[in-house]
């Protein structure tokens, strides 16, 4: 058929204006116009038809359409279903798509001398972004064999799926190194993929190395090195590396605020978070919904919950991360009651809740104790169904089990099948915070029975469950076992655990044989339940050494302070005794009173 026929003018036409729909972004008109008007006018396209539907479904993840599309370009003739730019759009949009077997059945039906550059790097890219590295090194060597070579956008797709696979790091060095050798780390791209890469695997030093070597630093250079410094939580050379990257004159964007909001939140400074938003408004950001929910909890992490809520109220559209922030905001700050006056305000708005909301409303509800409000949020979690989530699961667990519903918490235990250490530490710690030391420790050893290694968590709710229920010999095999065992150091709360365990059960000997045997720098934190028992058992030889320790605790704490006098009293120190009581006047001390939260209409 001649160029100059009406039928090839037509498709001309509507090719041209289906290459536009792709390239403007419509993807969606892109595919009406090849349904609605070519097929409709009876015209099977040709090689410049495909690549921009091929792109369309890749774009909208249409596997089941793409697939069609392919076969429409296989009716419409050998010359358009053999052309290469045909045959690589479709490989790309099999690998976009998640269909890697149908992408590799079509690339390996693809002659040696048709395969593209673009289709190498799309097999490449696709087993990168699944993680399956061992494939993409087979098929970039592959690629290598066949005397194609490979560009940058090859490593960046290799070097994806490095970062992500903790055994797949050497490789990553490997193709860094390679990188060098060909001179392709000049590329940008192929410089940031790296250093994302240690910076997941907490190699700090050697992505600092790296980001001092790039020249030409892009902004996600300069958020890579910052999200890796956030991630050891060190705000200090967050602040550092802004300050240097405001002296080149690098232009920010809303990633590049957002790590500078969280280093401020790890701050915890009011003054360094007035700045921060300073920064944000003068960069005209002050609209992202992702910054302002940041600013939200940079606010409530510095403890102002009404600067944090004058942000949140000043945007009209609220989606739900805003509303979780907010939440999350007077959770963190022990305003439970307010979090959950702003999920019913949340609902009021038609504002669906997320998985993140879900968990801050649990919180608030097992801060409240409240086993009301917790079952209506429940009935949340079943309408999201939501129910089978890890997460949520544990959220529920811990919910019920501070509400005092045991019952229901290890009913949801048991219908959870690919139980996490999470979900298990929950359950364990319930029965802890209940009272029912023998169930935990119950529990614990059928954790163990079924091969999931106990970490420090665990063993702080086993020994605190041990300690309330007086199980002295229980917590000294759990204790035993923590370090010999499982080979984990023990920390000031399994010191405490043990102590005031064998401090109540009157083991005085072996808790000062267990005080002796602690690092001396954590010696003066358990003093106070050795003090106490001391006291409650009379006065017996050790006492004298005990005094010995007194005047290294804490002088400013009220607590203590009461303590010590106490104890002194004991020893006939009366003198000192007194003094301890008159500070407790003169620095203006005040013991905390308990309280009590009672639910009425439950």
């Amino acid at each position: 058929m001649s160029d100059t026929t009406p039928a090839a003018a037509a498709l001309n036409h509507w090719n041209r204006l289906i290459q536009l729909a792709a390239a403007s972004g419509s993807y969606a008109d892109c595919l009406h116009l090849y349904s609605a008007s070519l097929l409709a006018a009876g015209l099977r396209g040709n090689a410049s038809t495909f690549p921009s539907l091929a792109k369309s479904c890749a774009v909208l993840r249409l596997p089941g359409l793409g697939r069609a599309i392919h076969a429409r370009a296989f009716l419409a003739g050998a010359a358009v279903s053999r052309d290469a730019f045909v045959r690589t759009s479709l490989v790309d949009m099999y690998a976009k798509c998640g269909r890697l077997p149908d992408a590799r059945r079509l690339f390996d039906e693809t002659p040696r001398s048709s395969r593209t550059l673009v289709a190498w790097n799309c097999m490449v890219s696709a087993y990168g972004r699944s993680s399956q590295v061992e494939e993409a090194v087979a098929m970039f060597n592959a690629m290598r064999r066949g005397e194609v070579r490979p560009s940058g956008s090859t490593l960046v797709g290799l070097l994806s799926g490095c970062a992500d696979a903790l055994s797949a790091r050497n490789v990553g060095v490997c193709l860094y190194g390679y990188s060098v050798k060909s001179g392709l780390d000049a590329d940008v791209l192929v410089s940031n993929s790296v250093l994302t890469m240690l910076v997941r695997g907490n190699q700090l030093e050697a992505a600092r190395l790296l980001f001092d070597h790039v020249e030409n630093k892009s902004l996600v250079t300069w958020s890579a090195m910052a999200s890796g410094y956030l991630q050891a939580k060190d705000c200090v050379k967050v602040f550092d590396l802004f300050r240097v990257m405001r002296e080149t004159e690098q232009s920010m964007d809303s990633v590049v605020l957002v790590n500078l909001t969280a280093a401020a939140a790890l701050f915890g400074n009011l003054l360094v978070a007035k700045g921060v938003h300073t920064l944000v408004i003068k960069g005209g950001f002050q609209c992202q919904d992702d910054l302002v929910a940041s600013l939200v909890n940079l606010y409530a992490r510095c403890g102002d919950l009404l600067a944090a809520k004058e942000v949140f109220d000043s945007v009209h559209c609220k989606n739900a991360v805003l509303w979780t922030s907010m939440l999350n905001g007077y959770v963190e700050c022990g305003c439970s009651d307010k979090a959950m006056e702003t999920f019913d305000a949340m609902l009021c708005a038609k504002v669906e809740p997320n998985k993140a909301t879900l968990l801050a409303v649990l919180s608030a509800c097992a801060n409240l104790g409240s086993l009301n409000l917790g079952q209506k949020v429940e009935e949340h979690v079943i309408a999201m169904g939501l129910q089978s989530d890890l997460q949520v699961s544990t959220g529920l667990i811990d919910m019920y089990c501070k509400c005092g519903s045991i019952q229901h918490a290890r009913k949801i235990f048991e219908s959870v099948f690919n139980r996490d250490i999470a979900i298990w530490s929950a359950m364990i710690n319930g029965y802890a915070c209940n009272g029912d030391g023998s169930e935990a420790v119950a529990l614990f050893r059928e954790m163990q029975n079924r091969g999931v290694r106990p970490d420090a968590i665990v063993f702080t709710h086993v020994l605190t469950a041990c300690n309330h229920s007086g199980l002295v010999g229980e917590g000294l095999n759990c204790f035993h076992s923590m370090t010999v065992d499982y080979g984990i150091k023990p920390s000031i709360e399994h010191y405490m655990c043990m102590m005031d365990l064998l401090c109540r059960a009157g083991h005085l000997s072996s808790a000062m044989k267990f005080f002796m045997d602690m690092p001396v720098q954590l010696r003066n934190q358990v003093l106070a339940p050795l003090i106490s028992a001391q006291r409650a058992h009379g006065v017996d030889s050790s006492m004298g050494f005990v005094s010995e320790k007194l005047l290294s605790l804490d002088s400013q704490n009220s607590d203590h302070c009461v303590l010590i006098s106490n104890m002194l009293s004991c020893l006939g120190e009366w003198k000192k005794a007194r003094n301890y009581r008159r500070l407790i006047s003169k620095q203006g001390l005040v013991k905390k009173p308990g309280w009590s939260y009672i639910e009425l209409g439950a």
